[in-house]
């Protein structure tokens, strides 16, 4: 299925100025990055599910004192993140984590029922589509619930700085604003993926913006990120 993934991707290429140099960074990858890229980098869309369809992570750990569940170096990357954020005063919650396969079908009927299908493939993930589905995926909210799963997350001074800094733990923005077309789903500034440091800082200083781009065959044909066969 990945194989496919990649050869539908969209072609991306470089915008001018681009830093194309320093791809391959002195850290030292991470145990996903080193032993389980395929997993982490895997596309999954409205178009691309995941294969199988009903896969479920078997490292999955439980975020804080919460029901909520992440794959363990996400979760551990997450700790990092949250830690920088409360040491510039900024505050940050996990409203979603982990879903399987049944439960994202519950999540998809419920939007389905109360707000039509038009509306539902436009906010929730069908079963076996969804990013959460592979425990790599997180949804925040900063403390006050203001802006809970609303555009207005991405104006607060929490989502500002994730949008800033999230490359540094290896975690991109899926639904970024202006791409819909690209990606079906309306502006989301509260959803992380989480990539692995290397993906998400190459994402970064190359401006690609979707992870299916960093995964197409003209990016990784110039050798510009993909972590695929490499294992130093």
């Amino acid at each position: 299925m990945l194989a496919g993934a990649l050869a539908g991707a969209t072609a991306w290429a470089a915008p001018a100025g681009a830093r194309h140099s320093n791809l391959r960074h002195e850290r030292p990858l991470t145990e996903l990055e080193r032993t389980d890229a395929e997993r982490l980098l895997v596309v999954v869309t409205k178009e691309v599910p995941l294969d199988p369809v009903d896969y479920a992570p078997s490292d999955l750990v439980p975020w804080r004192d919460t029901a909520y569940e992440l794959r363990a170096e996400v979760n551990d990357q997450l700790e990092e993140l949250f830690s920088a954020a409360e040491a510039e005063g900024l505050g940050l919650r996990v409203i979603s984590g982990y879903r399987s396969y049944e439960t994202q079908a519950g999540t998809y009927d419920y939007w389905v029922r109360n707000y039509g299908q038009a509306s539902a493939d436009a906010t929730s993930a069908r079963p076996g589509h969804s990013e959460h589905q592979t425990g790599l995926a997180v949804d925040l909210d900063d403390l006050t619930g203001g802006c809970y799963l609303d555009a207005c997350f991405g104006e607060l001074p929490e989502g500002r700085w994730v949008a800033r800094h999230a490359h540094r733990f290896g975690f991109v923005l899926s639904y970024p604003q202006g791409l819909r077309d690209r990606t079906g789903y309306t502006y989301e500034p509260w959803h992380l993926r989480y990539v692995g440091p290397h993906a998400a800082r190459a994402m970064r200083e190359l401006g690609v913006p979707l992870l299916q781009d960093y995964r197409s065959p003209r990016v990784a044909a110039a050798g510009l990120g993909s972590l695929l066969g490499r294992r130093d």
